[in-house]
């Protein structure tokens, strides 16, 4: 009898559209786009963040101006046209800096809602460099920042090359890319909030390591709960290009406590190119990666999933490992529900605007779309290349679209229906809730991990309310507002973070 009041409970609060399925809350149609910026074929989304008011900053790159173009939508699909021009502001980097032309890979967007851009810079002195800017929340260049509003950087080597930014909760920015004389460092420079180097990191602000005599290439870096800070991307041995992971002390020293001396290296199929383009830290410290693996220049979609100590974790997959074969592209991206599946898009040299949603464990979830995946734009859609989860759970992506019967670009945001969370997907926590069911409150001991705050979901994805905690044994977190069902609740703290499901009845 309980477990039938459970499903009615859970069916009444669970109801939502059809998982994949077109958001018509957004901008009307679930789609929008912003077109003509003057310079056809050349505006290719790369990055993407949520801002204030739930505003989506669009970050996309011109490899022929040397340029950042970044396009700005309000919350409810519309453009935000108190943002540059139209909502979009086109920055020539060559015009505003010295020493050469700059090429933006990656953007962060800070707690006060300024625009961190990192990338490529080409000059004189070096044949490459790393740089960064950062930009006012209107898009305005932030003259605080190192006194110009920009930084230059250069670890001494020819391949000094920038590729991705992490944003660390002091505000210090982590710069990841590669160095070396064949560029066979995976290295990382740390930034203070001032814009100039935090020279109690590493080297005079300076880390690195380094795999083999020839090319590698961090691509996407992230920091642990600890502190502790990882990068993934490839390496090449022996002319095979293999996955590659390398993790960080918070003080730039290498921590030999993962994998072999610091570093990982995952052999995904047996190809000839093997490449991590994003990594996530799941709420429990393991590492998920995804990437592409690719047989005669055909790119298909490869996931891994590591253990903290950097071991495949046997849960995921294949002995840790997922290939993809129906999900083609070149960098391919995703980003992690609240109860814990994946949502991958095809990246940035993908040939559709197809969306892809995975299990926890790695398999396809075929209650998102037709077999687990959608394609919302079938005819205007060219390539998807980023995508968020909003804080109730909805899926937003980014990309290219098209006008039809035109050459014209234009940069593309769909929002898809998540439908019902999968309350079998949270990881586990070391977090004892009691009781559990419950009629109003639980309690938990907090003596120790140190929580701060506890946000409350319903089973749709949406924050319901959130509490304050204090550090005590028998912490309680009321209830008694909420109808009964499936909850999730998301812990947090300083340097700590857990997620748990409880039942109200």
């Amino acid at each position: 009898m309980k477990n039938i009041l459970f499903l009615l409970f859970l069916g009444y609060n669970c109801f939502s559209q059809v998982a994949g399925s077109l958001d018509t809350s957004f901008n009307f149609t679930g789609t929008s786009s912003r077109c003509n910026y003057g310079v056809p074929n050349q505006v290719i989304p790369n990055s993407s963040f949520f801002q204030f008011n739930d505003k989506i900053i669009c970050l996309s790159i011109n490899y022929t101006s040397c340029s950042i173009t970044l396009t700005r939508f309000n919350g409810d699909g519309s453009i935000d046209n108190s943002f540059g021009t139209n909502g979009a502001l086109v920055n020539t980097m060559c015009s505003v800096f010295i020493n050469g032309g700059y090429y933006p890979y990656s953007m962060a967007i800070q707690s006060d809602n300024k625009i961190v851009i990192m990338g490529l810079q080409q000059n004189n002195t070096y044949p490459n460099a790393y740089w960064v800017v950062r930009l006012l929340p209107n898009g305005d260049l932030d003259q605080s920042f190192n006194g110009n509003g920009y930084l230059d950087l250069s670890f001494g080597t020819v391949q000094d090359r920038g590729r991705c930014i992490a944003l660390q909760p002091d505000g210090k920015i982590l710069v990841g890319g590669n160095t070396g004389d064949t560029a066979e460092f995976f290295s990382v420079a740390r930034v203070n909030s001032n814009g100039t180097l935090d020279t109690t990191f590493g080297v005079n602000g300076l880390a690195r390591t380094a795999f083999s005599a020839l090319e590698s290439t961090p691509n996407s870096i992230a920091v642990q709960t600890d502190g502790k800070i990882v990068l993934a991307g490839y390496t090449i041995t022996s002319y095979a290009q293999d996955f590659a992971l390398s993790r960080f002390n918070s003080n730039g020293t290498i921590d030999t406590t993962f994998g072999n001396n610091g570093k990982v290296i995952t052999t995904v199929d047996f190809t000839d190119s093997d490449a991590i383009s994003k990594i996530l830290i799941e709420p429990d410290g393991k590492i998920t990666a995804v990437g592409d693996t690719s047989f005669t220049n055909n790119p298909y979609t490869a996931m891994t999933r590591y253990l903290s100590d950097g071991s495949l974790d046997n849960t995921f997959g294949v002995s840790g490992i997922v290939l993809a074969s129906n999900i083609m592209g070149t960098g391919p991206i995703f980003d992690r529900q609240i109860d814990g599946k994946y949502v991958i898009v095809g990246g940035y040299d993908s040939v559709t605007f197809e969306v892809f949603r995975f299990n926890h464990d790695g398999t396809l979830d075929s209650g998102f779309g037709t077999n687990g995946f959608v394609n919302p734009l079938p005819t205007t859609g060219i390539a998807s290349s980023n995508v968020l989860i909003q804080p109730d759970n909805k899926i937003v992506i980014v990309g290219r679209g098209i006008i039809q019967n035109s050459y014209q670009d234009c940069t593309t945001v769909v929002r898809l229906n998540p439908g019902v969370l999968s309350t079998n997907n949270f990881a586990a926590t070391s977090i004892n809730l009691f009781p559990n069911p419950t009629e109003n409150e639980v309690y938990f001991d907090n003596s120790k991990s140190q929580f701060i705050n506890v946000a409350v979901y319903n089973c749709l994805g949406q924050e319901v309310e959130i509490q304050k905690v204090a550090s005590t044994i028998n912490e309680k977190i009321e209830l008694n507002n909420l109808s009964s069902g499936v909850y999730v609740l998301k812990f947090s703290g300083e340097n700590v973070n857990s997620i748990q499901k409880v039942i109200k009845r």
